[in-house]
C-alpha cells in the first residue's frame, strides 16, 4: 500500500560524522538562548474535507535553569494576541533543550483557504525574559489558498525533510535555506538496523523552488524493501550537516 508521511525533523552544525553508523550527532549552531528551529502549518482534514489548521514547530531552549516557561505569543487577525505554551520534549546531545508547540486549530469559514498567523517565541527563566521574534519581524504564515502555501520556515534548522513515499523504493524530497548553491547531500541509509548501510547522492530539483530563499532536492533509493532508516548529511565549504531527526534517525516503514 503506498503511502505518503510527513518528516519534521531539525538539523545544526556538525564538525564531523560520528564514527558509530548507527547514530548521528546534532550540534548547537550559536549561543542564543531561544530560537525557532522550524514551523509549518498543519492543515487538518476529515474524509477530504477541511476542517481547519494550524502552526506546529519546534524551538532550541538553552537550559539555564531547570524552572522555565517557554510560550508561544501568536495572533490570527493581527489584532488579538495569546499565548499558548511549548512542551518539553527532549534535551539534544550538545545540551539544548528541545520544545514542541501547537497552536489552537482555526476552523475553516466562509474564507475557507485563506491563514493568517504571526508568532514569536518568549523563554522565562532566572527573572529574565529572552524572546526570538524574527529580529523584531515576527515569524509570519499568510495566504490565500492552503493548498498552494509555504509549509516551513526554517530558522535554526538549515535543512528539512519534506516528505517521502514508497515507489519502487524509496523517494523523498529535503527542503533547504539557500545558503549556499555548493553543496553535495548524501543520504546514508540502512534496511537491516545499521549491520551495513549504504550512501546515495540527493539532486537539486531543476526546475521546483517553491519559497523564496528555499531549494527542493530529491532523492531515491532504489533498493526495495519493507523498512528503511536513513539520515541526510550535507557538505559545504568544508564543513558538515546532518540531518537525523534529533539523534534517532529517519524510520520509513511500508
Amino acid at each position: 500500500m503506498k503511502k505518503t508521511v510527513k518528516l519534521l525533523m531539525s538539523v545544526c552544525l556538525s564538525l564531523a560524522m560520528m564514527m558509530s553508523i548507527c547514530s548521528f550527532n546534532i550540534q548547537a549552531a550559536d549561543d542564543d538562548n531561544v530560537d525557532l528551529y522550524y514551523a509549518n502549518i498543519n492543515s487538518v482534514y476529515d474524509h477530504g474535507v477541511l476542517q481547519g489548521w494550524n502552526i506546529q514547530g519546534k524551538i532550541a531552549v538553552k537550559n539555564l535553569a531547570y524552572q522555565k516557561n517557554v510560550v508561544v505569543h501568536y495572533t490570527y487577525d493581527d489584532e488579538t494576541w495569546k499565548d499558548v505554551s511549548a512542551s518539553y520534549e527532549k534535551t539534544s546531545n550538545d545540551g539544548y533543550e528541545i520544545w514542541t508547540f501547537e497552536t489552537p486549530m482555526q476552523p475553516s469559514n466562509k474564507y475557507y483557504y485563506r491563514y493568517n498567523c504571526k508568532f514569536a517565541i518568549k523563554y522565562e527563566v532566572n527573572g529574565q525574559t529572552y524572546w526570538d521574534n524574527n529580529e523584531t519581524k515576527d515569524y509570519s504564515f499568510k495566504g490565500l489558498n492552503l493548498t498552494n502555501k509555504q509549509d516551513y520556515q526554517l530558522n535554526k534548522c538549515q535543512m528539512l525533510v519534506d516528505r517521502c513515499y514508497y515507489r519502487c523504493g524509496l523517494n523523498g524530497t529535503i527542503m533547504f535555506q539557500d545558503f549556499n548553491p555548493d553543496k553535495e547531500v548524501t543520504v546514508r541509509y540502512t534496511t537491516d538496523n545499521w549491520e551495513t548501510y549504504k550512501d546515495i547522492k540527493a539532486y537539486k530539483h531543476p526546475l521546483y523552488k517553491p519559497y523564496k530563499n528555499m531549494e527542493t532536492w530529491i532523492f531515491r533509493i532504489p533498493e526495495r524493501a519493507d523498512k528503511y532508516e536513513f539520515a541526510i548529511m550535507c557538505e559545504v565549504n568544508g564543513n558538515t550537516f546532518w540531518d537525523n531527526n534529533f539523534d534517532k534517525n529517519y524510520v520509513y516503514t511500508r
